[in-house]
């Protein structure tokens, strides 16, 4: 796991627009398209507002959602608002979870379909950027939650009784298969959590269980 340390954001967002850039440009020179699941959340978001003033090729990238609120897609707590807002008014090609829809089951299952349909079964990510929760939770896996057992599907619907809320998520098989995993960390009270994800692989909190098969962790963090 590669550590890049930043103590001012303006150094924290050149460098992930850049590395975006290189990633990008190598998808793109091999694939034709880049293909990249973004986290919701605030740390992200104003690195998504510098990227859409970056001119970056949009139109042959491909984004997705990581993980999403079972709320309406014009909550404020919805992570497409949050995504669409951040990057409004280029017209990315920005794939959601289908809230809509009756269950959340229905909507983990379409999500998997079209990432099948899009990446291949099993579905490979150029890129894929997640945080880390003040519990140690990454995308919306959450700590005891049934989602953390999931070793088949490459999407969970899950009840997160401490959040009292529906979540929607990749998971950890899904999260195996990126070519690149970006966690984006920000802030003080971020720090314990990138000392332990730095010790390796620590089954003991949902970020820390991440892994990758064919691919390398990066961790973008900018402590203050």
């Amino acid at each position: 796991m590669i550590n890049h340390r930043f103590d001012h954001e303006s150094d924290w967002l050149a460098a992930l627009i850049a590395h975006w850039q290189a990633t990008g440009s190598a998808a793109l020179h091999k694939r034709g398209v880049f293909n990249v699941a973004l986290s919701g959340g605030a740390s992200p978001v104003g690195f998504y507002r510098a990227l859409s003033k970056s001119g970056w090729a949009w139109s042959a990238t491909h984004l997705f959602i990581g993980d999403e609120r079972w709320v309406p897609l014009d909550h404020p707590d919805s992570n497409y608002h949050l995504i669409y807002t951040a990057f409004y008014p280029l017209p990315v090609r920005l794939e959601r979870w289908k809230t809509e829809l009756p269950k959340a089951a229905d909507a983990a299952a379409d999500y998997e379909r079209r990432l099948i349909r899009e990446l291949g079964q099993p579905p490979r990510f150029d890129l894929i950027l997640l945080g880390v929760g003040n519990d140690g939770h990454t995308a919306s896996l959450f700590p005891g939650t049934k989602a953390l057992r999931e070793n088949v599907k490459f999407t969970a619907a899950d009840w997160v009784p401490q959040m009292d809320a529906q979540r929607l998520t990749l998971t950890y098989p899904t999260l195996r298969q990126a070519r690149e995993i970006w966690f984006l960390t920000k802030g003080a009270d971020q720090q314990p959590w990138v000392q332990r994800l730095m010790q390796g692989l620590d089954a003991t909190f949902p970020a820390g269980a991440v892994a990758i098969e064919r691919g390398e962790i990066k961790i973008f963090n900018c402590v203050n």
